[in-house]
């Protein structure tokens, strides 16, 4: 399968998805962005016109991407609801917008959502994330799904509901766990303590769990009972006391997961 399509959007996402596909055979006609600067960027990389406003999208593809921030899609796809006259595809990107934000503008729409961090200056690999690809109607999904699998191995079919659930999750496991590791370089750096001695712990929490259900892996004071290690760590973190009060939340929680998992 190959497509023609259109990115609309040209941020971290729009930038990943526009080059893996270009790269994969698709043919990208237009790359939208409100800073044509950035339009102009990608647009050189995938070989497509650049465009900033959605005055100037034209009919020439098959499937629309809408790649922005989620605040925006609603509002958004309203602009371009000319293209469900052509029975256009639109689908975005978003782990957390349903697709009803198409309702009633669109039949032919859907969902098209790389579950993965995105950052401009790091290389994606699509050879290992998950792809969650939906669609109102069957035919429209049975096409997302080949368009998916022609960049990404890992596609699945998962409903709005799925979804959301999906983008807590990710959430928690990418967005809380860096922020925690963003405490520890706090705290080391205030020390005058390396950052790096904790990376090989990190690197092996990590690995522990391709092979292992997370509960099962658990280490640390708290799941052993360890009280009196773990009231130096809070007499510690006396002077960091949002850190202390994370400390105390997380260990309650992992004390209570050994409990819950002996029932």
């Amino acid at each position: 399968m190959k497509l023609k399509i259109t990115l609309l959007g040209a941020g971290n996402v729009g930038f990943h998805l526009a080059k893996r596909l270009h790269e994969c055979g698709h043919q990208i006609c237009q790359v939208l962005s409100r800073d044509l600067n950035k339009a102009k960027e990608l647009s050189q990389v995938v070989q497509a016109a650049a465009i900033d406003s959605t005055e100037a999208i034209n009919l020439q593809a098959s499937v629309y991407i809408i790649a922005i921030k989620d605040k925006y899609i609603a509002q958004f796809q309203q602009k371009i609801s000319f293209l469900a006259q052509e029975n256009k595809i639109v689908v975005h990107t978003s782990g957390a917008v349903s697709s009803q934000v198409f309702n009633p503008n669109f039949s032919r729409c859907g969902v098209f959502y790389p579950l993965q961090s995105f950052s401009r200056i790091e290389p994606t690999n699509f050879e290992k994330l998950p792809f969650c690809i939906y669609a109102k109607d069957p035919q429209t999904e049975n096409i997302l799904f080949e368009l998916a699998q022609t960049i990404c191995p890992n596609v699945y079919r998962i409903n709005d509901e799925e979804r959301a659930i999906l983008h807590v999750t990710a959430v928690i496991v990418n967005n809380f766990s860096n922020y925690l590791y963003g405490v520890a370089h706090h705290i080391c750096q205030d020390h005058q303590i390396p950052f790096d001695l904790l990376k090989a712990l990190i690197a092996k929490t990590a690995r522990n769990i391709e092979q292992h259900p997370p509960h099962r892996v658990q280490t640390g004071p708290a799941v052993r009972n360890d009280k009196n290690t773990i009231s130096k760590h809070l007499d510690f973190l006396e002077k960091y006391p949002d850190y202390q009060n994370i400390y105390q939340l997380l260990s309650n929680g992992i004390a209570q997961q050994k409990k819950d998992s002996k029932k």
